[in-house]
């Protein structure tokens, strides 16, 4: 048994007159995972930073990928 994200979600926090924004997201696959960092890209697309990191597991291996 292992933990997982219950639901989609966004948080901020203002540090030092910096936004902070983080979104977490439930996706199955490598595609929808990319597609939604696009779409995130796309609606901050004035932000100075963009990081995210993304895991997908199914049952006959443990995908990873950043």
């Amino acid at each position: 048994m292992f933990k997982t994200i219950d639901k989609n979600i966004k948080a901020e926090i203002v540090e030092k007159k910096s936004k902070f924004i983080a979104h977490l997201f439930y996706t199955e696959s490598v595609e929808e995972a990319e597609f939604l960092i696009k779409q995130v890209n796309k609606n901050y697309f004035d932000a100075r930073h963009h990081c995210y990191a993304f895991r997908i597991m199914n049952q006959e291996r443990n995908d990873r990928a950043f």
